[in-house]
């Protein structure tokens, strides 16, 4: 008897976001995550202490720049549950410093919350219309 493959197919609410740079337009890169999932607030909290946490010299080193670079992709990877710093980091490192004087990284965090803010305000809006929907003859 052939053995058969079994599949489970399943919407897990993930979306790909495209990078765009905000000077020109040019995409230059994407990643994939579920901005509605409800472990990203607890772990975007450890990844912002551990963001906080992590200390570099005075005047450090190429080596100890490049170990931190490093951590900050493994927690973006961590964050988003994806495996997406190599795609998101490709044409900038974490810790290049931007025309405002943060750091890439930050950039990154900063939209990402502002992501997540709005794909959980809006699922919330479509459950609501959905409950109001649903009991609406019960309000006349």
């Amino acid at each position: 008897m052939p053995q058969q493959n079994f599949e489970l197919k399943v919407y897990t609410g993930a979306i790909t976001v495209p990078v765009v740079d905000e000077i020109d337009g040019e995409k230059i890169g994407s990643f994939k995550f579920n901005p509605s999932d409800l472990d990203i607030v607890k772990r975007y909290k450890e990844v912002a202490e551990n963001f906080n946490s992590i200390s570099v010299s005075e005047d450090p080193s190429e080596t100890e720049v490049l170990e931190v670079s490093e951590k900050l992709k493994e927690q973006i990877d961590y964050l988003l549950n994806y495996n997406v710093s190599g795609e998101l980091f490709a044409k900038c490192n974490p810790l290049t410093p931007t025309s405002s004087g943060d750091f890439f990284i930050e950039n990154i965090m900063s939209g990402i919350a502002e992501i997540i803010e709005m794909a959980t305000n809006q699922r919330i809006a479509k459950k609501k219309a959905k409950i109001r929907k649903a009991t609406a003859k019960y309000h006349k």
